[in-house]
């Protein structure tokens, strides 16, 4: 598997404050499982490699979930998954961080619950003024690309947009659209504005829309959970601890920044 980046964490590695409240919300800790290996894409602001290291919300939300399991595991930056399904095919990779659903990935592994959702959007040039990415028209007729190997290249292919190769470096999709070789993209709408203003691009000079709303989650193999049975309810136990503790959070600091009279 190429990687840019490998990040191990044992089951004795420091856990996140935040996330430490699950013992007294009553979470049910420490599980017994195998280390996991896992693959992360790079699609910043949820995972992204900085520093030789991988990071984002999304790495750093699995890594507290992956404390409070207490399962050890071993994660490798990749640019997509489309050899990680062959890896995963192979026992060479137990788990997708984030994914959204396909019937290829489902073939081979558990989806898990959602840990963030995701919009893919489509971009274009604000000068393109006759782009309508909502029209049949624009199905019809429109260049369009997406990372290669990804989810989003896959669905557009099997919606019959009008595709073209992309690139397998997320940042690269820019350049097919300034450089006027498609007529616009499709990526993650966080993505896109994090790779727009990480790499100072005006921001003028494009457009975001939100078309749909997916789960983002964790496929895990279905060859790991014949070994680890348990660790699919306990991962989604967690997850949705995590999730209730963020929320949980958030009402906090609202009612703290705008206290009742």
């Amino acid at each position: 598997m190429q990687t840019t980046g490998i990040v191990t964490r044992t089951n004795k590695g420091a856990k996140y404050l935040l996330l430490a409240s699950m013992w007294i919300l009553g979470f049910s800790g420490d599980i017994k499982a195998q280390t996991l290996r896992i693959a992360v894409p790079d699609y910043p602001p949820y995972t992204y490699v900085q520093d030789k290291k991988i990071a984002g919300e999304g790495f750093e939300a699995f890594d507290s979930i992956m404390a409070e399991l207490g399962v050890a595991y071993r994660a490798e930056a990749v640019q997509h998954f489309g050899r990680s399904l062959i890896d995963m095919e192979n026992n060479l990779l137990d788990a997708l961080l984030l994914a959204t659903e396909s019937p290829e990935r489902s073939a081979l592994a558990e989806y898990s619950a959602p840990l963030f959702f995701t919009d893919w959007a489509w971009v274009w040039l604000t000068n393109r003024q006759d782009i309508k990415p909502d029209s049949e028209q624009f199905k019809q007729t429109a260049v369009v690309s997406a990372q290669m190997n990804s989810n989003i290249y896959r669905w557009l292919a099997l919606q019959a947009y009008q595709i073209t190769p992309g690139t397998s470096d997320i940042r690269g999709l820019f350049n097919l659209l300034n450089h006027g070789r498609v007529d616009a993209i499709m990526l993650p709408a966080l993505t896109a504005t994090t790779v727009i203003n990480n790499n100072q691009l005006d921001k003028t000079r494009y457009k975001i829309h939100k078309h749909i709303q997916l789960p983002y989650g964790i496929y895990i193999s279905k060859a790991y959970l014949v070994e680890n049975p348990e660790f699919m309810t306990k991962l989604n136990e967690a997850i949705a601890q995590y999730n209730a503790n963020i929320s949980a959070a958030a009402k906090s600091k609202a009612k703290t920044a705008s206290p009742e009279n």
